[in-house]
């Protein structure tokens, strides 16, 4: 069988949504270097930087929650585009000011409306799949991403020192075209059914009537699985807070910034050479194992870093860490996805990222103040530990789902 074969026969709008997703990513030129942006122009300190980006990761709180209620209660389509285009919007006043704290004031309201716009984008695509495509619905999407993040960070690390303002524009812009892609060929996804049917079945995707409270007190495993990946996102949190901050202290200011931006283009560049041949291999497998088993290469991919600190080396804990973020994001939405109801998918996908996003809240924080008075290669060494016990108690949690399972099947 082709490897390619997962990603044959999606619905039209499966493809669109891929293509708006490499238009946005070629122009993520923000958020990679958002840490040397708050130290480096603006002047905050590392803790200072820290606390800014925790606001920045927070802010996902609230955001998801409104998203999350939006898209379930009105137009999926229309809400993921209105909240996209006014991400945009304050991107491009960013790039008419000067250097100032207006503008991370500017950036929280970017980070807000984009996590606002995250549950739309996770429901739209489980919408449009099931549990026979879903894993490769999900991949794809998430190719795509990578697709133009393997090329965005490098165009902003040269674009960082000199024309500062084009980051924010060209992030604009082409969110701005990535939308358009939407408007015009997408089609609203969610989808339509009758509750004296939804009733009777035992599917975990059934619609419920009530709160979301209730859904998912009838499914309790959705937040055991969260809060086992807010360890995770704690540890894999440092990728965009600390190793910035280490390329600095290993190259210096300009350099850096360049060799960071290499980091990240290499991560882009990784995953669109090898998300077909890992989800190949993979796909036999729970998605609660692959996340286990995804926390094991981050843990490796990262701790590694307390050991060396040459860019070749870099670029091997890059590959393999990057292992470990294909595992992760493309079973993570199937996994949610499986378990919710359809009529609550937003609203759970919010749910789910508010609790495992505390731990990368969490994490540029608390490392931030660690920093101030102990050497960052000990951030590495944290991060390994915390990444293999997540790795472990994921395995028994995946062991305790098929002797569940079994349980049933034998009930039946």
């Amino acid at each position: 069988m082709s490897f390619f074969d997962d990603y044959r026969n999606f619905p039209r709008s499966i493809y669109f949504i891929f293509l708006s997703r490499i238009i946005n990513s070629v122009g993520a030129f923000v958020g990679p270097l958002l840490t040397l942006l708050l130290t480096d122009k603006i002047g905050l300190s590392t803790s200072e930087a820290g606390w800014f980006v925790t606001v920045s990761t927070t802010m996902f709180v609230p955001a998801s929650m409104i998203g999350g209620y939006l898209s379930d209660r009105f137009n999926r389509k229309y809400t993921l585009c209105t909240l996209t285009l006014l991400q945009a919007a304050s991107y491009l006043l960013c790039a008419f000011m000067e250097m100032s704290m207006t503008i991370p004031y500017l950036l929280l309201v970017a980070s807000f409306f984009s996590n606002a716009a995250q549950p739309s984008s996770s429901a739209m695509t489980a919408d449009l799949s099931d549990k026979s495509n879903r894993q490769g619905a999900f991949s794809l999407l998430y190719l795509g991403t990578n697709i133009g993040f393997s090329v965005g960070p490098v165009i902003a690390g040269f674009l960082y020192k000199n024309y500062l303002p084009l980051l924010f524009i060209g992030d604009a812009v082409t969110t701005i075209i990535s939308v358009i892609v939407i408007i015009i060929n997408v089609p609203e996804t969610k989808p339509q059914y009758s509750m004296e049917t939804e009733t009777e079945s035992y599917d975990f995707e059934r619609a419920e009537e009530g709160s979301v409270l209730s859904a998912v007190i009838k499914r309790p495993q959705i937040l055991v699985f969260a809060v086992i990946c807010m360890f995770m996102s704690f540890s894999f949190s440092q990728v965009h807070f600390t190793l910035p901050l280490y390329a600095k202290v290993v190259f210096g200011v300009d350099k850096g910034a360049r060799i960071f931006g290499l980091l990240m283009s290499t991560n882009g560049i990784v995953v669109v050479l090898m998300t077909i041949f890992i989800i190949g291999y993979t796909k036999r497998f729970q998605a609660s194992f692959n996340v286990a088993l995804a926390s094991v290469f981050w843990a490796v991919g990262l701790g590694m870093l307390y050991y060396v600190n040459s860019f070749g080396m870099m670029l091997v804990s890059t590959v393999l860490w990057t292992i470990g973020e294909i595992l992760n994001a493309t079973n993570i939405g199937v996994y949610i996805a499986n378990n919710s109801p359809k009529s609550h998918r937003a609203r759970f996908n919010s749910l789910y990222g508010i609790i495992s996003g505390a731990g990368q809240a969490m994490g540029p924080v608390m490392m931030g103040s660690y920093l101030l008075s102990n050497p960052i290669k000990n951030v590495w060494a944290i991060s390994f530990f915390i990444a293999m016990m997540c790795s472990f108690v994921m395995y028994c949690f995946n062991l305790l789902e098929r002797y569940t399972f079994r349980k049933s099947l034998a009930r039946k």
